[in-house]
């Protein structure tokens, strides 16, 4: 009788379909991608237009952001700071003013999958020092005073204990003088003779 074993071949097609079967597939991805998963959508899609100068561009405008007709506004052409062809003016909604117990797809920013961002996004990031003001009612003069002065005091002390005249000071290397050579070489260079300047070196060693 014929062992009952499967055959190389089809056991490497099962194991490729049982792989298959529960990783992430393109088409899997796509579905888990959110709102923006029709056919075609691309990142350059959502690149700014010109400007709308008609009803119609507005909303196709506003069609391309997500926005409805009535909540489009574009940024105002005269701001040449901020202007970005058809990107819509989102106001100004900071890190702190949004909820930190909401479960946001992004954390450390608190935005959600497929959220508009605003033109000056980064100018409100959550690295900044305050958004509310609350934070501004700690600052007091003495405060910053004694921040500076626990930076400065160490660097003072530290400058002065290495730098100090004392011979038994810390060095950062051992002083020592620089090496004595016959002749001058700097005075015959560069195309004397160092012979015709010879220099004379003493030295604390007992004359023989």
């Amino acid at each position: 009788m014929r062992p009952n074993f499967l055959h190389p071949g089809r056991l490497l097609k099962e194991s490729i379909q049982i792989y298959n079967s529960w990783c992430f597939t393109p088409k899997k991805v796509t579905i888990l991608r959110g709102p923006l998963t029709f056919d075609g959508w691309y990142p350059r899609d959502h690149k700014p237009g010109p400007y709308p100068t008609t009803e119609e561009e507005r909303r196709s405008a506003a069609i391309k952001y997500g926005l409805r007709p009535e909540d489009y506004r574009p940024i105002d052409q005269n701001d040449v700071v901020r202007y970005a062809g058809d990107y819509p003016e989102l106001g100004t909604i900071t890190y702190d003013h949004k909820d930190p117990y909401e479960a946001w797809t992004d954390r450390q920013n608190r935005r959600n999958w497929g959220e508009m961002v605003p033109i000056s996004m980064m100018r409100y990031r959550g690295d900044r020092l305050t958004f509310t003001g609350l934070e501004a009612e700690d600052f007091t003069t003495w405060g910053s005073i004694i921040i500076c002065l626990r930076v400065l005091v160490p660097m003072i002390l530290l400058s002065w204990y290495f730098c100090r005249d004392d011979p038994n000071a810390l060095r950062w290397k051992n002083p020592a003088m620089p090496k004595q050579y016959p002749y001058d070489f700097y005075r015959a260079f560069p195309f004397d003779d160092p012979r015709k300047y010879p220099i004379t070196n003493y030295s604390f060693d007992l004359a023989e």
